[in-house]
């Protein structure tokens, strides 16, 4: 019953902190429709080959957004689900960063709500991604900051996914 009752405590909490710290909302218009933003940014640039717009928020912190079709990348299956086609993404762009010398490390999967979050080092930050599933396009979500720590850039990206999905 404890148990219980800590749970419901618990979730109260998190919904009215959530409601309190998501009234306001940037909003960025991608390849493939609006992707709805927790907080106030201000556009930087846009990357038009790669559909990646760049951010920035008040604290300095920089994320990058990018929704394209599932079926303009060369790896995509239609035989395959979501989440099957998360990991060849995931794999495509690894390997390419890879390739380029750096080191990546895959920090969290999630097969039911179809993302993965990974990470690389540019030499100077961390670049924490998410990539997920969302209907017929993929998320391409990024947080580039020494700011934030991991699980704050983690959390951000999985309530940033959760809000677009």
């Amino acid at each position: 019953m404890i148990k219980k009752i800590t749970f419901l405590l618990f979730i109260a909490f998190a919904l009215n902190t959530n409601a309190q710290t998501t009234t306001d909302f940037s909003t960025v218009k991608t390849h493939t429709g609006d992707v709805k933003i927790p907080g106030n940014w201000e556009q930087l640039n846009s990357i038009n080959d790669s559909g990646q717009t760049y951010l920035k928020n008040s604290e300095g912190v920089i994320i990058a957004i990018a929704q394209n079709p599932k079926k303009s990348y060369p790896f995509f299956k239609s035989n395959k689900s979501g989440f099957e086609n998360v990991k060849l993404f995931y794999v495509w762009d690894s390997d390419y960063i890879k390739e380029n010398k750096y080191k990546t490390d895959k920090i969290k999967e999630n097969a039911e709500s179809e993302y993965i979050i990974w990470k690389y080092n540019d030499g100077k930050l961390d670049n924490v991604f998410l990539f997920g599933s969302a209907k017929d396009n993929f998320l391409n979500l990024l947080v580039y900051s020494n700011i934030w720590d991991e699980d704050k850039k983690v959390l951000f990206l999985e309530n940033l996914y959760q809000l677009n999905k």
